[in-house]
C-alpha cells in the first residue's frame, strides 16, 4: 500500500527531494568559510585604528607566530657550536718536520763546530727559520741536550693539544663560548664541546710554553728560546669545518618547533570600540589565510533541521491540514518561493553589510513571498508559508531570533495587507501598508533585541522600502505567474469575466440561447457563493464558460432551437452522445483559451456523472438491455463549493424557464426538488457544501428568480401550474430533450 501511494505521489516526492537537496547544496556553500572570515574583510581593519565591529572566531584555528618563531630559531642557532676537526695528517707532518730539525741540531752540537760554522750550516739547511740572535742563543745554550729534550716535549704537547685558527667571518652566527672538537682516539672519532677560550691559538704559544715549563719545573728563562725554535714548525691542526658547521645549523633550525598560537572557537579577536593592536591583527591575518573550511558538525545539524522543516512543510501543505489539494504547479511554486527566501537569507547573512541580524530587514523578502502565496493560492496557504518561512530563515541566519521573528511578523502582515477587489490598485495600497508596518516591526524588535542594528535609521528606512517594493514587485510578477501557473487569481478572473472577449461575443452571436442561459447561471452562482463565503468571482467566470462546448453543435441544444428539434431524426443513443460531448469539447476549448484550472474543473464537473434521463428512458423503451454508461456524463461530481453551486445554478435556471406562474412558494418547492435530486444521486458528496450552505444557496436562488420572473403575465391557454405534476412533467419534457440535466 505504501509503495502504491509513493508511486501515485512520485512527482510530489521528487519535488520534495529536489527542494531539500537544493537547500542542502546552498547550505553547504553558505557554510564554507572562505579565508576564515565569512562576514568581514581584512581590509576593514588597520593597526592602531578603532574596530567598528566585533570579530569572533567561528572555529578553532592555530597559526605560527612568525616573530616568536624567528626569535626561537635565532636563539637555537646561537647555541650551535662550530665544528673543528683535529687533522692527523697535519699533526704528523708537524712532528716529522720538527723531529728532523732537532736531530739536525743535535748533530751540529756533537760536531762542536764554531759559532759561525754552526749558523751557516743551520741557515743552509733551514734558511730563514731562525734569526741570527736566536741562532747565537741556541749555540750558546750550556744545556743543549736538555734544551732539545724539553723543546721536543713542549712541541709534542702543543701538537697533541692542537692549534686552532678562528675564521674572520661567520663565527658570530655560532655559540660564542663553546666549540665542538672532533678528535681521534684509538681510530675512533670522539666529539666534545669545549670552551672556546681553552683552545690554543698561535698567539697563545708563549703562554702555553710557559705553562708547560712550569709544570716541568723548568725556569721561564728559556721560554723565548723555545718559542723561537718551535714557532716556525707550528701549524693549525684544529681545522674549522665550514660545511659541517653550516649543516649543523640547518639541522638545528629544522628541529626547532614553530611557536603555535591557538585561537579558540568563540574567542573574540577584535572588540568593537577598541584599538586593533599587532597581536589581534596577526590573528586576523591568520583567519584570512586559513583557507576554506566547513564545520561538518554544524552542517550536519543544519541538514537535520532542514529535513525536519521539509517534513513539517509537506504535512502543513497537505490537504489533511490545509483543507485544499494543490496541483503540482502550485506545489512547485510554493517550494521555489520558500527556497528563494532561504537562499536570500543565507546569502545576505554572510555579507559584511548585514552582519547584524536586523540589518537584513532591508532585504528580507518574507512579505513578498507571503503576499504572492496569498494572491496566487489562498490566505490559509500564505499563513502556513509564513510559519515555514520563519523556520527556514531561522535556520539560514544561524538561528538568529531577531530576523526570523521579523520574517514571520512581516509575512503575516503581508497576508493581512492584501485585500483584493479585482483592481490592481489594491496591490499599491498593500505596498503602502507594508511600507508603514515593516519599520514598526523593526523598531519593536530593536527594543526587544537591542544592539542588532549597525544603523537603526538605515534599518527603518530599508525595511520601509522593502515593504513598499514587495507590493510593487508583486504587481510586476503577478501577470507572469498567472500565465505560467494558469491560476485563478482575482485579477485574471476579472479579465476572463469581460463579456466583450472574443469567445463571449461568439457565444452571443452563434449560441445566443446558451449565452443568455450562462449569464443567468453566473448571476445565480455569484450571488449564492457570496452568501456562503465561497469565491463569487470564480463562480461567475465558471458559469460564463461552463457551456462553451455547445458552440460547435449549438442546434442540438434546445435553448438554441427556434422551431425544429434535430433529435427527432436520430436515435436516443446518438442524441445522448452529442449532449455528453459538450463537456469534453468545453474542456478542450477552455485549455485552448488558457482558462484557469479551477474554471476548467467547473466546466468538467457542472454535470458531474449524472444520467441524461430523457434519452436513457427513450432508449430503454427500444431496448431494455442498454449500457447505462452510454447515457452518463463523462465528468466527476464537483469537488469545490464553487463548482457545486454552478451545477445547482445550471439545473435550476434551465428548469425554472419551464415553470408557469413562478411564485415564491412554487419556486421554493421546485428548487428544493431539483437540489434534492442532485443530493440523492450523490452529486454533492465530494464538495464541502454543508446543509446550511445548501439552504442559503436555495434561498438565494429563490430570491433572484422571484425578482426575475415577477413581471411575467399569463397568456391564453397557459396551463394551471397547480394541476397535478404539471410543473414537474412540463420541465422534464423540456429539459430532457437535450437542454440540461
Amino acid at each position: 500500500m505504501l509503495t502504491r501511494r509513493m508511486l501515485r505521489n512520485r512527482s510530489e516526492i521528487a519535488l520534495m527531494v529536489a527542494s531539500f537537496l537544493a537547500l542542502l547544496l546552498a547550505t553547504y556553500f553558505g557554510s564554507v568559510q572562505v579565508n576564515g572570515i565569512r562576514r568581514l574583510s581584512l581590509s576593514d581593519f588597520e593597526i592602531g585604528k578603532v574596530a567598528d565591529r566585533d570579530v569572533v572566531a567561528s572555529r578553532e584555528i592555530s597559526f605560527v607566530d612568525e616573530y616568536a618563531t624567528r626569535i626561537r630559531r635565532e636563539a637555537r642557532q646561537r647555541l650551535v657550536t662550530a665544528v673543528f676537526r683535529y687533522d692527523r695528517s697535519v699533526s704528523a707532518s708537524m712532528l716529522e718536520s720538527f723531529e728532523g730539525f732537532t736531530v739536525f741540531l743535535d748533530r751540529l752540537y756533537q760536531r762542536s763546530t764554531g759559532i759561525e760554522q754552526f749558523m751557516l750550516e743551520l741557515q743552509q739547511e733551514y734558511p730563514g727559520v731562525l734569526e741570527r740572535k736566536q741562532m747565537q742563543a741556541l749555540y750558546m745554550n750550556p744545556d743543549r741536550s736538555g734544551f732539545l729534550s724539553t723543546t721536543r716535549m713542549v712541541f709534542k704537547q702543543i701538537v697533541s693539544e692542537g692549534v686552532v685558527a678562528f675564521p674572520d667571518e661567520g663565527m658570530n652566527r655560532f655559540n660564542q663560548t663553546d666549540v665542538e672538537v672532533v678528535r681521534w682516539k684509538n681510530d675512533r672519532q670522539e666529539r666534545s664541546e669545549v670552551p672556546k677560550d681553552s683552545l690554543l691559538t698561535l698567539n697563545d704559544l708563549r703562554s702555553r710554553i710557559q705553562s708547560s715549563l712550569t709544570v716541568m719545573r723548568k725556569g721561564p728563562a728559556i721560554t723565548d728560546q723555545i718559542l723561537a725554535v718551535i714557532r716556525p714548525f707550528v701549524k693549525v691542526n684544529l681545522v674549522y669545518q665550514s660545511d659541517e658547521s653550516e649543516a649543523k645549523i640547518e639541522n638545528a633550525i629544522r628541529q626547532v618547533a614553530p611557536v603555535l598560537v591557538v585561537i579558540q572557537k568563540g574567542q573574540k579577536i577584535v572588540k568593537r570600540g577598541f584599538l586593533v593592536n599587532e597581536e589581534s591583527y596577526q590573528q586576523l591575518e591568520a583567519l584570512a589565510s586559513s583557507g576554506a573550511f566547513i564545520d561538518l558538525r554544524e552542517f550536519a545539524g543544519t541538514a537535520l533541521f532542514l529535513a525536519l522543516i521539509a517534513i513539517m512543510a509537506v504535512y502543513s501543505f497537505s490537504k489533511g491540514l490545509s483543507g485544499e489539494a494543490l496541483d503540482f504547479g502550485l506545489k512547485t511554486f510554493i517550494a521555489v518561493s520558500l527556497s528563494v527566501l532561504y537562499v536570500f537569507t543565507l546569502v545576505f547573512s554572510r555579507m559584511q553589510s548585514f552582519s547584524l541580524q536586523l540589518d537584513m530587514a532591508a532585504v528580507m523578502p518574507a512579505a513578498l513571498v507571503s503576499m504572492l502565496l496569498s494572491v496566487m493560492i489562498s490566505r490559509r496557504f500564505a499563513l502556513i508559508g509564513s510559519f515555514v518561512g520563519f523556520m527556514l530563515v531561522l535556520c539560514a541566519s544561524g538561528f538568529a531570533p531577531g530576523i526570523a521573528t521579523f520574517s514571520l511578523v512581516s509575512g503575516v502582515a503581508g497576508v493581512s495587507a492584501v485585500r483584493l477587489t479585482g483592481k490592481r490598485i489594491d496591490l499599491v495600497k498593500s505596498a503602502c501598508i507594508m511600507a508603514a508596518v515593516n519599520p514598526a516591526i523593526v523598531a519593536i524588535l530593536d527594543v526587544i533585541v537591542p544592539g542588532e542594528t549597525s544603523n537603526l535609521s538605515f534599518a527603518l528606512v530599508g525595511s520601509s522600502v522593502n515593504g513598499f517594493m514587495s507590493g510593487i514587485l508583486l504587481l510586476g510578477f503577478l501577470p507572469i505567474l498567472e500565465t505560467v501557473l494558469n491560476t485563478s487569481t482575482s485579477f485574471r478572473l476579472m479579465e476572463f469575466s469581460d463579456l466583450n472577449s472574443p469567445i463571449m461575443k461568439k457565444m452571443l452571436l452563434s449560441v445566443s440561447g446558451t449565452y443568455n442561459h450562462s449569464i443567468m447561471v453566473a448571476t445565480l452562482a455569484e450571488s449564492a457563493c457570496r452568501e456562503i463565503g465561497a469565491d463569487p468571482l470564480l463562480a461567475r467566470v465558471g458559469a460564463y464558460y461552463h457551456d462553451i462546448g455547445k458552440i460547435d453543435q449549438s442546434e442540438y441544444f434546445v435553448e438554441n432551437q427556434t422551431s425544429y428539434n434535430k433529435h427527432l431524426d436520430i436515435n436516443p443513443r446518438l442524441s445522448a452522445t452529442v449532449i455528453r460531448s459538450h463537456v469534453k469539447q468545453g474542456v478542450e476549448k477552455a485549455r485552448q483559451l488558457r482558462l484557469p484550472r479551477e474554471v476548467i474543473e467547473i466546466i468538467s464537473e457542472h454535470h458531474g456523472n449524472s444520467i441524461i434521463s430523457y434519452f436513457y428512458n427513450e432508449a430503454k423503451k427500444q431496448n431494455a438491455e442498454i449500457d447505462k454508461e452510454d447515457f452518463t456524463y463523462p465528468g466527476n461530481p464537483p469537488k469545490s463549493r464553487e463548482s457545486a453551486v454552478v451545477m445547482l445554478a445550471d439545473v435550476v435556471e434551465a428548469a425554472c424557464r419551464t415553470l408557469e406562474k413562478p411564485s415564491v412558494p412554487r419556486l421554493e418547492k421546485f428548487i428544493n426538488e431539483l437540489v434534492s435530486g442532485k443530493i440523492e444521486t450523490k452529486q454533492l458528496d465530494e464538495c464541502d457544501l454543508t446543509f446550511r450552505d445548501i439552504e442559503i444557496v436555495k434561498r438565494t436562488f429563490v430570491g433572484i428568480l422571484a425578482g426575475y420572473y415577477h413581471s411575467r403575465i399569463e397568456y391564453p391557454n397557459q396551463k394551471d401550474p397547480d394541476s397535478a405534476d404539471g410543473a414537474v412533467s412540463s420541465q422534464q419534457e423540456h429539459i430532457l430533450k437535450g437542454k440540461k440535466e
